[in-house]
């Protein structure tokens, strides 16, 4: 019979790099998971802001259901001082107004980036063009609106909330 020979400790770089590897690979894992996009609600891109009027792109295939989720979770920004829309990519829209930098908002929530970007809400803004102003209009999908302490929210013709702004 063979004798068993022992097995040979292993090498302390060896066990340097296993542990390195291994503390990477949580280190990875757990990041993943805590910075993880927010599937509550459909990805968006801020577009284009003038003043208190901004524009955000949708998917094509976003559902009115997914938007409405957007909507409320525009509508939870706006408690309190509103400064949660900081933290949606969202410009302060009345920056020295002293109760709050997000007084005042209107977001218009497309799903097509040619009528969401910067020269359409401008020219829908300035209403010069009745036809680019009809196009606006028809694209938008939803509707959120913040003014002072009254928000409205709406999908299509369907209203979500309108009111008094809660918390504020």
């Amino acid at each position: 019979m063979e004798a068993e020979q022992p097995q040979k400790p292993l090498d302390p770089l060896v066990k340097t790099a296993f542990t390195l590897c291994i503390g990477l690979i949580v280190i990875t894992v757990a990041g993943m998971i805590l910075t993880a996009p927010d599937r509550s609600i459909p990805p968006y891109s801020v577009m284009a802001q003038h003043g208190e009027n901004v524009t955000v792109n949708v998917p094509p295939r976003t559902t009115d259901r997914e938007i409405e989720a957007l909507l409320v979770r525009f509508q939870a920004a706006g408690r309190g001082s509103g400064d949660g829309f900081a933290h949606l990519k969202i410009k302060p829209t009345t920056p020295g107004d002293p109760a709050g930098r997000y007084r005042r908002l209107t977001i218009y929530v497309f799903d097509n980036p040619g009528l969401a970007d910067e020269p359409s809400l401008r020219d829908y803004l300035a209403g010069t063009d009745p036809l680019a102003r009809s196009g606006f209009e028809r694209g938008v999908r939803g509707l959120y609106r913040l003014t002072g302490e009254t928000e409205y929210g709406a999908v299509g013709a369907k209203v979500l909330f309108r009111g008094n702004r809660s918390g504020g």
